[in-house]
């Protein structure tokens, strides 16, 4: 009975003690088994420096990304809905050109010099200890991202200029003109006849017929890519008998009528720029045309028709243009050169 409670007293007294050891154990285990900072492992002060610096500048470096690519962002929003440039110096706040080096030592006399005491022995595997920044943390260019990038492109070849400022990233008269489109030219003229249809007075039934000056209009469209266009086109022009024609039936007797020409054609033309608002333009066209003469008698003649013509057009909107210039008129009776001024409609 003695001897329990001795070795009840004995449990009792010596219980703190077991507790406190398993909880410093414990406690030892748990500080041991967290992993220590890679900054703890330098041994030299501007070791450690140097790797603080180089965090600070891999973060000034995004922070340098992140902003630049705010204001690329900016820019070509401006450019992409306003033809505008941003002039802001915020694209890179941060300077880098003055990156950190890392510090060159040199072994010093003491250091060379410094033995331990005999006593000492160094361990076989001593601990490594890292000399330089983990290659995490080494300088790296900043990559842009990808994810945030437009769809197209935005740096066009040329800007569109109006009254000194950029109106936009194109010319819309250029762009109207390289894309098909379609075109309407209303030309009246006055028409001047070279052709004289002689007559022998000595000869029974014949007549002398020439002809005085007349008008005429050309209207012809189609469609039209720069600098080419094709279409359809419709002459018409008329003339009167000169008060010189006369016709011989038993005796010379003068005469008076008139001569109307109406033709359809193929309309094949050029037409390019040869200053700012000045044009030059030239045209054939192949067809067939139908004459209505009285000389003084009534008939019809008809037959090949050709037409060709050439001269300036002054672009007075982008799609209305005044058109100058010469036509020649090619059927039997009635030949002629045009001079005409007209109107060109482009869509």
């Amino acid at each position: 009975m003695r001897f329990l409670q001795t070795f009840l007293a004995f449990v009792w007294m010596t219980s703190p003690l077991m507790v406190r050891g398993q909880y410093s154990s414990d406690s030892r285990g748990s500080f041991l088994a967290e992993e220590k900072p890679v900054s703890d492992y330098f041994e030299k002060v501007d070791d450690r420096s140097f790797y603080q610096q180089q965090r600070i500048h891999g973060l000034k470096s995004e922070l340098n990304n992140y902003s630049s690519r705010l204001h690329t962002l900016q820019q070509r929003f401006d450019q992409i809905f306003y033809g505008l440039s941003s002039q802001g110096k915020h694209s890179t706040p941060f300077e880098l050109s003055n990156s950190p080096q890392k510090p060159i030592y040199q072994q010093r006399t003491y250091e060379s010099n410094y033995s331990t005491p005999g006593t000492f022995t160094p361990s076989p595997t001593p601990r490594s200890v890292p000399q330089s920044v983990p290659q995490e943390f080494q300088k790296q260019q900043p990559v842009r991202s990808q994810t945030n990038q437009l769809a197209f492109s935005v740096d066009a070849p040329g800007k569109y200029s109006k009254e000194g400022k950029v109106a936009s990233l194109f010319d819309p008269e250029q762009a109207s003109r390289e894309s098909l489109g379609g075109y309407l030219v209303i030309s009246p003229g006055f028409s001047i006849p070279f052709k004289t249809h002689e007559g022998d007075p000595s000869v029974y039934k014949s007549r002398h017929r020439e002809y005085d000056p007349g008008v005429s209009v050309n209207i012809a469209g189609g469609l039209e890519k720069n600098p080419f266009r094709v279409g359809l086109g419709v002459s018409y022009k008329r003339h009167s008998l000169d008060d010189s024609s006369y016709e011989v039936i038993g005796g010379p007797d003068p005469i008076s009528g008139h001569s109307q020409t109406v033709a359809g054609y193929l309309d094949l033309g050029l037409r390019t720029p040869i200053a700012s608002s000045l044009d030059a333009y030239m045209g054939v066209g192949l067809g067939y045309y139908l004459s209505l003469i009285e000389d003084p008698r009534k008939r019809k003649d008809h037959g090949f028709f050709a037409t060709g013509s050439l001269g300036l057009a002054w672009n007075v909107t982008d799609l209305i243009a005044l058109r100058f210039g010469y036509r020649y008129l090619h059927e039997d009776e009635v030949p002629s050169h045009v001079a005409e001024l007209g109107l060109n409609f482009d869509f």
